[in-house]
C-alpha cells in the first residue's frame, strides 16, 4: 500500500468521523455565533447558555441542558464548544447604577 493511498484513506475516515459527529448536533456550526452566554439576573456567578444556530441548540440540548451553569461549568462548556468548532459570545445587559453622583 502506497503512502498516498494511506493518506487518502485516513482523510476519508476523518471526513466520515466529522460528519458523524455533526450528525449528533443535527448541523454543522454557523453561520454566525452558535452560542450566547449571559448571566443570571441579578448577577450571582451563574450563567445561561442559548443556542443561536441549529448546531448551537443541538449542543445545548445534548450536553448542557441543565442550567444555569457555574463559572467552572461555563469554562468546561467553552472548552467543549471549541473542540466542536462552535463560536460563542458573552453578553452582559447594561447595568443601571444603584446610586448616582447626585445622590
Amino acid at each position: 500500500m502506497s503512502l498516498k493511498s494511506i493518506v487518502r484513506k485516513l482523510a476519508d475516515q476523518a471526513r466520515w468521523n466529522e460528519n458523524k459527529a455533526y450528525a449528533i448536533l443535527g448541523a454543522h456550526p454557523g453561520p454566525g455565533i452558535d452560542l450566547l452566554i449571559h448571566p443570571v439576573e441579578p448577577i450571582c456567578g451563574r450563567w445561561y447558555i442559548d443556542g443561536l444556530t441549529q448546531a448551537g441548540a443541538g449542543f445545548i440540548a445534548k450536553f448542557w441542558s441543565e442550567q444555569p451553569l457555574s463559572n467552572q461549568r461555563v469554562a468546561e462548556m467553552r472548552k467543549q464548544a471549541n473542540e466542536w468548532g462552535l463560536t460563542y459570545e458573552t453578553r452582559f445587559n447594561s447595568i443601571e447604577p444603584i446610586l448616582s453622583l447626585e445622590d
